[in-house]
C-alpha cells in the first residue's frame, strides 16, 4: 500500500481517494492527479492497493474504503473483477469511478475484437522497451552539445538558450524512444558545422520570455556569488534577437516558446511539429 498525499491540513477534515488496480496504479494516479488539480485548497490523501487480482483483496480493500468514507477510483483488466468491485460499491455506498472499463468496453465495440484482460501488458518488455533504453542512452551522449557524433542518427536536435528546458525536455523525449540531441546557442557563438548535415525539419529552437527567462537564470543563481551579465535583461534579449535570425536564415527550423509550459507541454508540441499528430503505438 503507498500513500499520497495532496495539499495540507489536519487529519480531521482530509479526504481520501482510495485507488485499487490490478498492476501498479500509476495510470490511475496519473488521471486523479489530473482531476484534482482542478481544486483549489485541498487536503486529500491517496492510498494506493497494487496487484489486486483477487475477490478478497478486493473486498478488503473496499471495507477499509468504507470505513473511511473515502472515493474509489480503479484500474482492472478483468472485467469479472470490474463487476465484483461495482456490486461492493453499490452494496456499501461507495462512491467510486472505473478509470478504465468503460473505454475497454467502447473500444471493444469500435474495434470489433475481445481484450485480452491481461494487466502486464503494460509493463511487458518488447522492441520499444529497448528503444527506449536506446533513446536513453543516447540523449545523454548527446546533451548539452557533449557531443554531435551519430548526429545523423538523431530523430530530433534541440536548440535553445540557456535555462529554456533543453536537457529535462530531451529527457522527456527519450523516455518516449526519441533519440535527441541537445545543442546550447550561445550569442556571438558559430552554430556548429555538424547541423547542416542533418535533415533540417527535425531542429527545434526553444525559446521563452525574455523577462520570464530572466527570473529563470535569477533563480539558478540565487546561491552563487557571480559578475555575469547571465541575468542581465538587455543581453538576454539580444540572445533572443539571435535566436529569431537564426530562425530567419533556417527556415525549415522548428519554433517551440516555453515560456510558462511544462516538459510534457513542449515535448508534444516539438513532436506535433515535426512528426505531426499521429502516435505510434
Amino acid at each position: 500500500m503507498e500513500i499520497h498525499t495532496i495539499g495540507e491540513g489536519t487529519d480531521s477534515n482530509v479526504k481520501k481517494v482510495y485507488i485499487l488496480s490490478d498492476g501498479t496504479g500509476q495510470s490511475a494516479i496519473n488521471v486523479v492527479r489530473a482531476c484534482l488539480i482542478q481544486f483549489d485548497d485541498l487536503n486529500v490523501k491517496m492510498i494506493v492497493y497494487s496487484k489486486m487480482d483477487t475477490e478478497d483483496k478486493i473486498r478488503a480493500a473496499l471495507m477499509e474504503a468504507k470505513n473511511d468514507r473515502a472515493f474509489v477510483a480503479f484500474t482492472i483488466a478483468r472485467k469479472s473483477l470490474r463487476r465484483i468491485i461495482h456490486t461492493i460499491c453499490h452494496e456499501e455506498d461507495i462512491i467510486h469511478h472505473d478509470i478504465l472499463g468503460p473505454p475497454v468496453e467502447k473500444f471493444k465495440i469500435y474495434l470489433d475484437k475481445e481484450p485480452k484482460e491481461d494487466p502486464n501488458l503494460l509493463r511487458k518488455v518488447d522492441s520499444k522497451y529497448f528503444k527506449r533504453i536506446e533513446a536513453i542512452d543516447f540523449a545523454i551522449e548527446h546533451d548539452d552539445g557533449k557531443s554531435f557524433k551519430n548526429i545523423k542518427d538523431a530523430d530530433l536536435i534541440i536548440l535553445g538558450l540557456s535555462r529554456t528546458s533543453k536537457t529535462p525536455t530531451s529527457f522527456y523525449l527519450a523516455q518516449l524512444g526519441y533519440k535527441v540531441v541537445n545543442i546550447p546557442l550561445i550569442y556571438g557563438m558559430k552554430i556548429p558545422d555538424e547541423l547542416s548535415t542533418v535533415d533540417q525539419n527535425r531542429i527545434v529552437c526553444l525559446l521563452m520570455d525574455p523577462e520570464t527567462l530572466q527570473k529563470v537564470r535569477i533563480e539558478r543563481l540565487r546561491h552563487y556569488r557571480t559578475t555575469s551579465d547571465y541575468t542581465n535583461l538587455k543581453k538576454i534579449l539580444d540572445e533572443v534577437e539571435f535566436i529569431y535570425e537564426l530562425l530567419g536564415r533556417n527556415r525549415q527550423w522548428h519554433l517551440v516558446d516555453t515560456t510558462n509550459k511544462s516538459v510534457e507541454e513542449i515535448a508534444r508540441e516539438i513532436i506535433i511539429k515535426v512528426y505531426g499528430r499521429e502516435i505510434d503505438l
